[in-house]
């Protein structure tokens, strides 16, 4: 494995070892977790979308064209799995809404653009970029929708959450990098700040989540196994031999490969903290398919060498 890759793995690993450290010996309390999640998801989160999106992306036309069509048929297909996995694994009806998020959203942002710069060159992350702008809209309404149908809102039509402010964010976003506008230097600087602190402090709050659960029970969850292996091995290989079929350009097939083979997002507990959802089992999901990336990742960086 790429020694920049194994880097990012074991600093994603100290993140959430640090957070269960200062919650597990009351450095931080439990209940500021929450207090974290919304900092993250009102000003940290926003911030990283913004700077994502306007950080001098320059692809060609045709090539955009592609990888906009690719990014519908990725996210389709995702979240396709998301509403069948949940119901062919037979998951108990009130986790229904948390296993169509895990299935849909993985964790692009901090072990995807890693894992595509090591293997394809800082270029193809500009078309990363680009499969991220479904990602940001897709994550915040029906994300959403996912995470409080589990809740005690179930049933409720609240079209006020899906107003929120990721969404005001990649609306900014999407403004801004089609127009080829840019933000003044110093907000520049602030928002590339804030984003920067997103990823570390979603971890912290995913490993300070997991204090109180019995690590036992969380390797006896044999579902999460299952489903992290289906996301992390067969999802992407499915994928992969379908879009090979197709015959696009290499290194935009191998960059949606490798988005549909990522571990499930930080993103799923924020949202469960953000929204009182299942936090202990969104934390328990998160841990167990981001340790198995140790093996997954090798064997989707073979999968993309034989088939593009």
């Amino acid at each position: 494995m790429d020694l920049n890759i194994l880097a990012a793995l074991v600093e994603l690993f100290i993140y959430m070892i640090l957070g269960f450290i200062i919650v597990r010996f009351s450095i931080v309390k439990e209940k500021a977790l929450k207090h974290f999640a919304n900092f993250i998801f009102f000003v940290t989160m926003p911030s990283l979308i913004i700077t994502s999106m306007v950080s001098g992306v320059d692809i060609k036309s045709d090539n955009l064209i592609t990888v906009i069509v690719m990014s519908i048929v990725l996210y389709g297909f995702l979240v396709g799995m998301g509403f069948v996995l949940p119901r062919l694994l037979k998951v108990d009806k009130n986790y229904i809404g948390l296993y169509s998020f895990m299935a849909v959203f993985g964790n692009v942002g901090f072990v995807g653009f890693p894992v595509i710069i090591a293997v394809l060159g800082e270029e193809a992350l500009f078309y990363a970029a680009v499969f991220n702008i479904p990602f940001n809209i897709l994550v915040f309404t029906l994300g959403v929708y996912f995470i409080t149908k589990d809740t005690d809102q179930k049933g409720k039509v609240d079209y006020w959450k899906f107003l929120n402010p990721g969404i005001v964010a990649t609306v900014i976003g999407l403004i801004l990098f089609f127009s080829g506008w840019q933000l003044p230097s110093l907000a520049m600087n602030v928002l590339t700040s804030l984003g920067r602190i997103t990823t570390p402090l979603s971890l912290i709050v995913v490993g300070g989540s997991l204090v109180g659960v019995k690590i036992a029970a969380i390797f006896k969850n044999h579902i999460i196994f299952i489903y992290s292996f289906i996301k992390l091995f067969l999802l992407p290989t499915l994928f992969a031999f379908i879009i090979s079929a197709i015959g696009i350009n290499s290194d935009i097939a191998s960059v949606a490969t490798i988005i549909v083979a990522m571990p499930i997002a930080a993103n799923t507990v924020i949202l469960s903290q953000e929204y009182d959802g299942h936090v202990k089992e969104a934390s328990e999901a998160v841990f167990i398919s981001t340790s198995l990336i140790i093996v997954s990742i090798p064997y989707i960086i073979f999968l993309i060498n034989t088939l593009f």
